[in-house]
Order: C-alpha cells, then sequence, then structure tokens
C-alpha cells in the first residue's frame, strides 16, 4: 500500500508543478581551460545608462577567457548589427579569429546578424543556458564594473562614458588572485607602463647592442610564465569545482525523448490578479530533443516539437507520466528567443 502510495503522488501532476524540492541542485561544475589567448571570446551587454552627451546609452563588454583581457566599448543602441561590428573590426582585426563566443540568449546575440558573422568565420557560437547566467565569466565583470563606474561618476551619471578608458585600464593591469598574474602580462607579455613607470622601458632593451642575449630569456620566461599561470587557473577551477560540488548532485541521466517539467519565472500581474507566489513551480511537460555536455539539454514542445531554449540540468525535473498517459499542455508556454538561424545555399 505504500509503495503505491508513493507511486501515485510521485506521478500527481499538480505535486510535480506546485511542490518544491528539497534535494541539491542537480549537475557538477564543468571546468574547462583554454589553451591560447584568445581563443574563447565572452562578451556581454551593460545597461541601459543614462544617456551621455554622446549619444551613449549602453556598454558593450568583451573578455578573453584565457587570459580575462577585457574591452569595454560605449553603444548608442544595444542592436545586434553594432555588437557584431564591434566584434569583428574591434575584437577579430585586432586579436584574430576565435574559436568560440559564449554569451547569454538576449536578442542581439541570437539574431540573424551574429549567427551569419559566427557561420561565415567559422565560429562556435555558445550561448548560455536559460536563467543560468553564471555560465557566462564576463556576468562577475558586470559587478566590477559597477562597482567602479558607482566610485567614478558620483554626481553627474551622464559622464559614465568618459571613465570607460580609466576602468579597462585599471582592470587589465590589477593581478588576478586566481594566476598571480596581471591581465596585460599574460596578454602581451610585459606590463603596461604607467605614467609614473620609467624603469621597466622595453626600448632600453632594443636599443642595446646584446638585444637578442637579452630578449632570449624575456621570451623564454614568458613562455614559463603562461604555463605556470594555466597550470595554476586550472589547480585553482579544480578547488571551485571541489567547493561547488558539495553542494550539488550528479545530474540525472536525461536521453533524448525524456520527458521533464522546467522551473518557470513568471511575473505578478496586479491588474490581472495573478500572482507570482501562487503560480507552480515548474511547468510542462517538455521533451529533450537534444544533450548539450553533461550539464544542459535543449528542450521542445511535446506536440509540436518547436524548441523552447537550453535549459541547465539544475532547472530541468524528470517527469512522471500519470495513469491514464495522457501528456497534458504546459500552463505558460515557454518561446525561444531570436530567430533561427538560415541555410546557407
Amino acid at each position: 500500500m505504500r509503495g503505491q502510495i508513493e507511486a501515485y503522488v510521485r506521478k500527481c501532476l499538480y505535486c510535480q508543478r506546485y511542490k518544491p524540492s528539497n534535494q541539491k541542485s542537480a549537475g557538477l561544475l564543468q571546468t574547462k581551460i583554454s589553451n591560447q589567448r584568445f581563443e574563447v571570446v565572452a562578451f556581454d551587454l551593460f545597461g541601459p545608462l543614462p544617456r551621455t552627451p554622446n549619444n551613449h546609452s549602453w556598454i558593450f563588454i568583451v573578455e578573453d577567457v584565457t587570459t580575462r583581457w577585457l574591452e569595454l566599448f560605449a553603444l548608442e543602441q544595444a542592436t545586434a548589427e553594432e555588437c557584431a561590428r564591434i566584434l569583428l573590426n574591434e575584437i577579430i582585426l585586432r586579436y584574430g579569429t576565435p574559436r568560440r563566443f559564449i554569451s547569454d540568449n538576449g536578442s542581439q546575440f541570437v539574431s540573424n546578424v551574429v549567427q551569419q558573422l559566427t557561420f561565415c568565420l567559422n565560429i562556435q557560437n555558445g550561448l548560455t543556458t536559460v536563467y543560468h547566467p553564471e555560465t557566462n565569466p564576463v556576468e562577475r565583470r558586470n559587478r566590477d564594473l559597477k562597482t567602479q563606474l558607482v566610485i567614478l561618476v558620483k554626481g553627474d551619471h551622464t559622464l559614465w562614458s568618459d571613465k570607460l578608458p580609466s576602468i579597462r585600464f585599471a582592470m587589465n593591469t590589477a593581478r588576478s588572485s586566481t594566476t598571480g598574474f596581471t591581465l596585460a602580462y599574460l596578454t602581451f607579455g610585459r606590463e603596461l607602463r604607467t605614467p609614473d613607470d620609467v624603469i621597466h622601458d622595453i626600448r632600453k632593451v632594443i636599443k642595446n647592442e646584446t638585444f637578442i642575449p637579452d630578449i632570449t630569456p624575456r621570451l623564454l620566461m614568458m613562455s614559463e610564465t603562461i604555463k605556470r599561470a594555466k597550470e595554476i587557473q586550472e589547480m585553482k577551477e579544480e578547488q571551485r569545482k571541489e567547493y561547488v560540488d558539495q553542494k550539488r548532485r550528479q545530474s540525472p541521466n536525461y536521453q533524448s525523448g525524456s520527458l521533464v517539467l522546467v522551473d518557470s519565472h513568471t511575473l505578478s500581474k496586479a491588474s490581472h490578479g495573478f500572482s507570482s507566489k501562487l503560480a507552480p513551480r515548474r511547468d510542462g511537460p517538455y521533451v529533450i530533443t537534444r544533450r548539450h555536455g553533461p550539464s544542459s539539454s535543449e528542450v521542445a514542445h511535446c506536440d509540436t516539437k518547436v524548441p523552447a531554449g537550453i535549459y541547465h540540468t539544475s532547472a530541468l525535473r524528470q517527469y512522471h507520466t500519470g495513469s491514464n498517459a495522457e501528456i497534458p499542455q504546459p500552463v505558460n508556454v515557454l518561446r525561444k528567443r531570436g530567430r533561427p538561424k538560415k541555410k546557407s545555399n
């Protein structure tokens, strides 16, 4: 009798949608270290901010995942065309073509313009899972950038764009607590000269007659430094993984065709008499159509098979079919953002 009751409750649709889960979040931390500089580039938008005299209201943040080198660009409008132009002219044509992009599911980044850019240059477009921003390294930069802007802007909030060069220089010359080196040193092999720094001047070395004997040890030291920084970063990532995984559990073994419920993020609407506190915690069921690594899956509508987005495994929960085996319809239908990628002729 007890087993029958447990099975009945486990398959109850309303229990699956409304009851909170006391389990640890699913999905262990996945670590991946890039080998080359500007091999993986992450980016995000910060704003909107008060419009400046130059008509800027957004900040486009671009970061090299390997060295953490940062670029900040003030934008008038947060459009896909403007983001693609900066990625091409200021990143690709300056540092080379990356192998992979990392961004969230913002409409600018899933647009046809950015997809065509990545397709033509054979760049893998890695989108973060829905409602899981920690998979994008730039998200931490947003917090640091906000702190710096608050300190420097002070009273006049329309002059924030004038502070971006100073903030970028400060962040790129700051020593990383992970590797122990500055971002500039890992990127260029030397520290950026500050106005009061006249001791380590590379021009003195170049003009010296012993340039080759002097520069060779520097190049060897730079190679060893990058190797050491990579080893330190891998060690720190393993320590972080061990700490994070203590509060997580192994991902369920979802397969293509598995039915799952998806965490809902509904908002209250007082005008319609609707409260998010009384809304279901999870909605669905949806069907998994494709696995994107061990911790993320693409889900689609059961009847139409239209994609609804890529979700982290912590936002999914296995759906248990009731006795009548009839698949119910979701309460609030999920919609995937952006347009599908056009096929090349």
